[in-house]
Formats: C-alpha cells, structure tokens, sequence
C-alpha cells in the first residue's frame, strides 16, 4: 500500500515538470513553422520617376532703366513773408495781393502813406542845400586867406600853410555837404520804400494786413511764394538710392515725372529732376528722402495752358533709374521665398536658383544676377519643388493615360460605350453582354439540363 502510494507520487511529480516542457516545446515548433512557410512578396522593380508637368516663360532682357515710384508733398523752393521796409499806415493794398494771385518781380503790391516821408525828403534836401552854401563860402575864404599869406612872404611849414588857409575849416564844410547829400538819399530810399515791391516772380499764398492798419517794419502783409521753381519731397526706399544720383555743378539729377492725378487725371505729368538726396531718414518708416526740382511748375513758359502744382499737394512721382547692365525682367508672381526663381533646364530638369534682387514691385521683378535672358521660368505652382526633379511641358508629353486618370476614364467609357451600341437583328439591347458573363453549356457535359 505504501510502495505504491510512493509511486504515484513520483509520477505526479514528473508530470509536473515533463507536461510544460512539452507544452514549451510544441510552441517553438509551431512558431518555426510559421515562420518558414510564411508568404513571400516579389520584389518590384525599381519605375521610373514620372516628369512634372509644367508651364514654362522665358526670362526678358530688361530695360537699361526702370520706374521707381515715389509719393511726396509738393512746397515752394524760395518762400518769404512780405513786410514793409519803412513802419507807417497801410493806404493801399493792390489786387496782386489777393492769395493765388500771381505777380511780377516789382509789381507794387501795397502802399505805405507817404506824407511823412516826403516832408523828411523835402528837409534832407534844404539842409544840403545849405551845406553845399556853407562850402563855398569856405572856398572863398581860403582864397582870400591864401593871396593874404603870399603878401606876407614868410616862409612857414606845411602844417603851418595848411591852418593859415583854413584846411580844417574846408574839410568840415565838405563833410557836411556829404552828410547831408546823404540824408536826402536815406530820405528817397525811404520815400521809395513807402511802395511795397514783390522782390520776385511768384503767387501769394496768404494776406495778413488791410488797408488801415498801422504797421512797423516787423509786422507781416503777406505770404508770398516763387513761382520759377517747386521742391517735392518724396520718400523712397534706402536701397533704391544706389540707381539714382543727384545733380551736380557737371551733371543734371535723375529724370523725374510728376503727377497729381486728382487735378489732372491720370495720363497728365510735367518733368522733374533729382535735385538732393536729403541727408537724414524719415522718422516713422526710416525711408529715405528725395528732393525733386520742378521748373516751371505753373506752367508760365508753356505755349498754352498747361498742368498747374498748388503747393502742400500730396503728389507721385515716377524716378527713372539705371538698373546693372544685363538685367532680367521677369513677372514678380515668380519670385518665390528667399529670392528663388525656379527654372527648368535644357535636360528637362528643375533648378532652383537664388538670384540679386535689385528692384521688385506687385507687377515687376529686376534680376541682376542669377538669370539670364532666355531662361525658362517655371510659373507653374509646384507643392514640393526638389531641386534637379524631371520636369516637362505640355507640347513635350508622351500620352501616358495613367498620369491622367481623367483622361483614362474617359478612354474606357469610350470603349464602353462602343460596345454597348451591338445589337441583335430583333432590335433587342444586348450591352450586358459585354459587362456580365454568360452561362455556356459544358461541351462534355452532353446533354444536361439547363439550371
């Protein structure tokens, strides 16, 4: 009973070790088996990178200069105000005074009362009148005293001979005769002055006095401003400077045109020059600043009457500026990030370049360098450009209908469609006979029965 007791208990013992060992071992076999007879794929083989279709525009030779556009207020080159030279009472204030009206250089423009200074003319007058009478009375008593000293016949020195024949006497009398010569010439200048005078060709752009007002050499009658020549002030970019320069005592500045579209229309400008390039930057947008010279800016020399600037106009200018030599032009819309242009090459292959920059606008791009004339220029929008990828054109392209699954549709609907036009001689519609197969009988099936 014992004996076999024990015995049970040792083979209860090693089933305990041998069934999961068994267990263990059959895994490992099973996952051996799978591995091995797993399926295999067929390695494909390597196709052929399909080219991107493209549009393409060659590169153009831009012009030796382009347009720069500016915006800027127009202001007068030589203003001042207009103030009286002597103080008195204003009697008169002509029509040319009225502001926009233009004048001439002298016109009298107002009047000053005149009394006083005539009554100061009159009195200058008298008294060189009476000095020129105090002279030659001095003249003729050196005479005198002269044929008294040559009764006497001593001989004196010159300091001597010159007290003896009242030199001192006749000097004193000349100097009044010049004093009072110019007195009466301080009297007419005043006198004259008593006509306010325009000291240049202009228009006046404000009054500040009428008729009545008692005014001092300080005080103000008018603004008045030249008419020869306006100033514009316009802001351009700090690196356009580089394509335009201003005058000099050998050279005229860039040729400008000026328009005011607002009074004149938009087809109507006048000419301008690059007079300075100013030194200091705008404050607000740190652009730089440009004075334009504008002769004749109300059109006084023109045969008949032309486009006329009114000062504190904003206005635009258009600057023509040499541009490097061999330069393209090419639309700005192909200018992409980072001043890259996309090209394709004459092996059909996409180079992206990074070309100079010198000038761009929403119409227009000037390349210096990095692009020649002649270029193809990609145009087309590419979602992932890689430099060297195949490209091609339309005129270029094999027909390929899986590159157009459009176009492949198309094809099998047109293949379709001609073989759904067979019909029986009945007139009956046989179409799904060329989409659905047809039971046929079994040549050795004999004669059996059709389901």
């Amino acid at each position: 009973m014992n004996a076999s007791h024990s015995n049970r208990a040792r083979i209860g013992r090693a089933l305990k070790v041998i069934l999961p060992l068994a267990v263990l071992g059959a895994g490992v076999v099973v996952a051996l088996m799978v591995l091995e007879s797993r399926p295999t794929a067929p390695r494909a083989e390597p196709t052929e990178r399909q080219a991107r279709l493209v549009t393409v525009t060659p590169a153009e030779a831009a012009s030796p200069t382009i347009t720069l556009d500016a915006n800027g207020t127009v202001e007068a080159a030589d203003s001042t105000t207009l103030r009286p030279r002597v103080s008195g009472q204003v009697v008169a204030l002509e029509d040319r005074l009225a502001p926009g009206t233009r004048f001439e250089q002298g016109d009298v423009l107002a009047r000053i009362d005149d009394t006083d200074y005539r009554l100061a003319l009159n009195s200058a007058q008298t008294d060189l009148a009476n000095a020129r009478a105090a002279l030659r009375v001095e003249q003729g008593q050196q005479a005198v005293a002269e044929r008294e000293l040559a009764l006497v016949g001593t001989e004196v020195s010159d300091d001597e001979r010159d007290l003896a024949l009242r030199g001192p006497q006749l000097e004193q009398a000349r100097a009044e005769v010049e004093a009072a010569r110019t007195a009466v010439e301080q009297a007419q200048l005043d006198l004259d002055r008593t006509a306010v005078r325009a000291p240049f060709d202009g228009i006046v752009s404000e009054r500040s006095a009428s008729v009545g007002d008692v005014v001092a050499t300080s005080d103000s009658l008018a603004t008045l401003a030249a008419t020869d020549v306006y100033w514009v002030d316009v802001s351009v970019p700090v690196d356009q400077l580089r394509w335009i320069h201003d005058a000099g005592p050998q050279r005229s500045g860039s040729p400008a045109r000026v328009r005011y579209p607002e009074a004149w229309g938009p087809d109507v400008s006048i000419a301008a020059e690059v007079l300075r390039i100013q030194p200091a930057l705008e404050t607000a947008g740190r652009m730089a600043r440009v004075l334009l010279r504008v002769p004749d800016p109300l059109g006084a020399n023109a045969p008949d009457s032309g486009p006329q600037l009114l000062i504190g106009a904003y206005v635009t200018a258009g600057i023509e500026a040499d541009i490097p030599a061999d330069s393209v032009a090419i639309d700005s819309g192909f200018l992409h990030e980072n001043d890259q242009v996309w090209v394709m090459t004459a092996d059909a292959e996409l180079d992206i370049r990074t070309v100079d920059v010198v000038y761009r606008d929403a119409i227009e791009a000037i390349v210096a360098s990095g692009l020649d004339p002649g270029d193809a220029v990609v145009t087309s929008d590419l979602t992932a450009p890689i430099q060297g990828m195949p490209v091609r054109v339309q005129d270029d392209a094999p027909h390929d209908p899986t590159e157009n699954p459009a176009a492949a549709v198309r094809e099998d609907e047109d293949e379709t469609a001609a073989g759904d036009d067979v019909r029986d001689r009945d007139g009956l519609d046989l179409r799904l006979s060329t989409r659905l197969p047809i039971d046929r009988p079994d040549p050795d099936a004999g004669d059996a029965p059709r389901s």
